[in-house]
């Protein structure tokens, strides 16, 4: 999450405080804790547990310090078999009612700020695989990302219950090559590579399986906790204002850059920029937004897929149909008939 300076032109990335309790839990399999470090103990006082959040410079003071007190360079790649926070639970539970795994895929990135303010989730879509890369925003601690990675990788692990090998490989920072042996270990023995980033790889055919944990009745209500917790963030990242505000804006006519950018009092050009420090683009945002909209008026049903095509900004029904085959690897039409199938025997 950002906070913005009265200048509108420097923002402060903020991490939510439930990591410096998870970062603590996983000491606590070495008989560590924080508390006790002459550096860590200062972030545990009253103020801090009030406050909720944490600069970005503390919480990897806080990994850096739990790094060299425990002394594992896997510490982050670890804590998923250790500590889980409820903010990723939820999150899990929530894609997990989803119809589909490529749902769960959307939901995932869509809310994923609820579990980390300091990266972002790029789903990149290729023949035959889905590539969903890390992108770090600000200064990111190197264990932080490993943590996530380790969260998605068991997530996406669970939810492939027929063992189809959903996901099929990883790529992990380049430091971690020295570790090779444990970090397949700690993965579950996934195949793992190194390269300058960190990388989930799945199988895109298997976007379309129906997830067995769908639940009709539980995805709504727990899409809404998502939504509630998104919307009551003190101040949540630069790209997720734009994305509210675009929101706010479909079915007007004029999603532009400009006309997101004047509110914030910030121009056009600087709003790009600043988008870019976070790894993400003003079109990106956009494509995101009407996506999401897409799915969610597709699922409701009120509309026609025509009246839906001009309500998000299409100019044709035909320049949509594009737009969603790209998102779901279906046409519209194809969605709606399969929710339809499904909506009988959902839960």
């Amino acid at each position: 999450m950002f906070e913005q300076s009265s200048s509108h032109s420097f923002f402060r990335l903020r991490e939510s405080a439930f990591w410096a309790t998870a970062v603590e839990q996983t000491l606590k399999q070495y008989d560590l804790s924080l508390r006790h470090s002459s550096v860590g103990g200062c972030l545990f006082s009253e103020q801090f547990e009030a406050e909720g959040f944490i600069d970005q410079q503390f919480c990897s003071l806080i990994w850096s310090e739990a790094t060299r007190i425990a002394d594992d360079p896997l510490l982050g790649l670890r804590m998923h078999r250790v500590f889980s926070p409820t903010a990723f639970n939820t999150l899990a539970l929530a894609a997990s009612a989803s119809p589909t795994i490529g749902d769960a895929l959307n939901l995932l990135t869509r809310y994923f700020p609820i579990v980390s303010t300091q990266l972002t989730l790029k789903v990149e879509m290729q023949e035959d695989t889905v590539q969903l890369l890390l992108r770090p925003i600000g200064e990111t601690h190197p264990q932080h990302m490993a943590s996530i990675t380790g969260y998605l990788a068991r997530y996406f692990t669970r939810i492939d219950l027929d063992g189809e090998g959903l996901l099929f490989a990883i790529q992990l920072a380049d430091h971690h090559q020295l570790h090779e042996h444990s970090c397949k270990q700690l993965l579950k023995n996934q195949v793992v590579s190194f390269a300058d980033h960190y990388t989930l790889s799945l199988k895109r055919a298997l976007l379309s399986k129906t997830l067995p944990t769908a639940s009709s009745l539980l995805l709504p209500k727990l899409t809404e906790i998502l939504q509630h917790m998104l919307a009551t963030l003190p101040s949540s990242a630069l790209s997720e204002q734009v994305k509210r505000r675009i929101h706010l804006l479909l079915g007007s006519g004029d999603i532009s850059a400009e006309r997101v950018a004047g509110p914030m009092n910030i121009s056009q050009r600087h709003l790009r920029r600043k988008l870019s420090q976070e790894g993400t683009s003003y079109e990106q945002l956009a494509d995101e937004v009407r996506r999401e909209a897409a799915l969610r008026m597709i699922t409701d049903g009120q509309l026609s897929l025509t009246s839906i095509a001009y309500e998000l900004g299409f100019l044709d029904p035909s320049s949509f149909t594009r737009a969603f085959r790209r998102w779901t690897d279906m046409s519209p039409t194809a969605y709606r008939r399969e929710l339809s199938k499904k909506s009988p025997a959902a839960s």
